[in-house]
């Protein structure tokens, strides 16, 4: 009896220890957690907050603010309490240290409206349906074996670009540099998705399927006064409602005759029996096989790959070739490394791109001064500590990608195009080197990054090793290199050279 006593007194004991460690860690973890507050930011006016502070291009306005409050700042948009991340540390503690609490994004209303209620691949919620979509989306069509089956689509639509600009040699015209890379990158994506092109290279239809995904991107780049001021949402004061629905509809139009093709396609089992399937093709077997992914969520894939897809890289080609041809000896440069590696009896395939170091180098010094996405959007999905900081739940945070690579605590003359920078130092943009994440990092990193690395290096190995550039002789001689904001960085002012023919090169 004493036996069963002393063990009865023994775990009273063990079991009070217990709840007293409980209680205190619990205390320290209250006081600790009530002893967080908001980092430091600038002064707001009252309701909208900190609004007139960021201007026409928020990305600036904020990277100079941050040289004053810090690199995690608190801005109030309205009624939104937003943190802004301008450092690599504390990009790390979000994007890799914190990943799994980042992993959502604040949707925008016009984000709501164009990619069918945020159920795409970029818009998901952090969940098994982005799960989902990531998985299929990295198995059939990113990954390293679905792209080198795939290589000769890329090859070829590059070689008819460098063929249609040899035709503007002959007539002496100018060429848009984003203009005929925003055309292949459509033309691409669509043979890559649909197995077949949707608009006639150059086609008035070509024309104004950019001019749409270029005033999507705009849109949802752009917070409106209902998703500062939820409450106003029913009122539209800006009209952004209904000029969002039309723009919707454009494409719910473009996508429904896609897939009604398609499935016609598909019925016709004589037709069917020699097509080599594509993405659409499997993404609608998904769905016949009783996935959850329905035609709504298929469409809003269409809509990730037709506007992600086509702006991103034409925007990354074309800030290259404005940087190359304000650089002309780094020019001269790139091109005689083509000639040294590639030779001239041949064109430039993507197999070149790993032995052409310095083309290379001037891809990651572009896409450090002009990310194609100036900021990472996320979301707090609970509320955390980050850099000795509080971060409520439900708090958007931006990572500034645009500040982190032109500032001076990180990078040497941050403001100038050097690419053997990158020569000397091992610095990759591929997620773990926080200096240079134009991609983005974490579980939600861009997924279609190993497609972009292929396309922008093989279009502007080949510009240069097909001609010789420079700047059109009715314009200035200096190449304007404003921007214009929105979820894709753009020149404000397209850039538009002259080709001459290089004598090297046997096309």
């Amino acid at each position: 009896m004493d036996s069963i006593n002393f063990a009865s007194s023994k775990y009273s004991v063990t079991a009070g220890l217990l709840l007293l460690i409980i209680i205190i860690f619990l205390k320290k973890k209250s006081k600790r957690s009530f002893s967080l507050s908001l980092p430091p930011g600038p002064p707001g006016w009252p309701v909208i907050g900190n609004l007139p502070q960021l201007g026409d291009k928020p990305h600036q306005s904020l990277f100079l603010l941050a040289q004053k409050y810090g690199s995690l700042m608190t801005i109030k948009l309205g009624m939104q309490t937003t943190l802004i991340v301008s450092s690599p540390s504390i990009a790390r503690e979000v994007l890799k240290n914190n990943d799994q609490n980042f992993s959502s994004r604040t949707i925008s209303t016009a984000a709501r409206a164009l990619y069918y209620q945020g159920t795409s691949l970029i818009w998901s919620p952090n969940g098994p349906h982005w799960r989902f979509l990531r998985k299929i989306s990295s198995r059939e069509i990113f990954s390293a074996k679905r792209l080198d089956a795939l290589h000769h689509l890329r090859r070829d639509e590059v070689f008819r670009t460098i063929d249609c600009i040899l035709e503007d040699c002959k007539q002496e015209n100018s060429v848009k540099i984003g203009e005929r890379a925003f055309m292949l990158s459509l033309s691409l994506v669509g043979q890559m998705v649909c197995g077949k092109e949707l608009f006639e290279p150059g086609s008035a239809q070509a024309a104004e399927f950019k001019g749409v995904v270029r005033e999507a991107l705009k849109l949802t780049g752009v917070p409106t006064l209902s998703d500062l001021f939820p409450f106003l949402v029913r009122f539209d004061l800006q009209g952004m409602n209904s000029k969002t629905k039309i723009l919707a509809q454009r494409f719910d139009n473009i996508f429904n005759r896609i897939i009604e093709d398609r499935l016609a396609q598909r019925s016709d089992t004589l037709g069917n029996s020699h097509r080599v399937k594509d993405f659409l093709d499997v993404m609608l077997d998904l769905r016949e096989d009783g996935a959850q992914l329905s035609l709504e969520s298929i469409k809003a894939m269409l809509m990730d790959m037709f506007t992600a897809g086509t702006d991103t890289i034409s925007a990354t080609i074309e800030w290259t070739m404005a940087e190359l041809l304000r650089n002309p000896a780094l020019m001269r440069k790139a091109q005689a490394e083509l000639d040294d590696t590639v030779g001239v009896e041949r064109r430039m395939e993507e197999a070149d791109i790993e032995n052409l170091p310095y083309l290379r180098a001037v891809v990651k010094e572009v896409l450090r001064l002009h990310p194609a996405a100036p900021f990472i959007f996320r979301r707090a999905d609970k509320s955390c500590e980050i850099g000795g900081f509080l971060v409520p739940e439900n708090t958007q945070v931006l990572v500034n990608v645009w500040s982190i690579g032109r500032d001076p605590k990180v990078w040497k003359d941050p403001l100038n195009f050097n690419p053997d920078r990158f020569m000397e130092f091992d610095i990759d943009y591929k997620g773990q080197d926080f200096e240079l994440i134009p991609f983005g990092a974490g579980r939600r990193i861009c997924i279609g990054l190993p497609l972009a690395q292929r396309m922008v290096h093989l279009v502007v190995g080949s510009l240069l090793q097909a001609f010789n550039w420079s700047i059109s002789m009715d314009k200035e001689a200096n190449i304007d290199m404003s921007e214009t904001f929105g979820m894709t960085l753009l020149k404000a002012v397209p850039l538009r050279a002259i080709p001459n023919t290089r004598n090297v090169i046997k096309f």
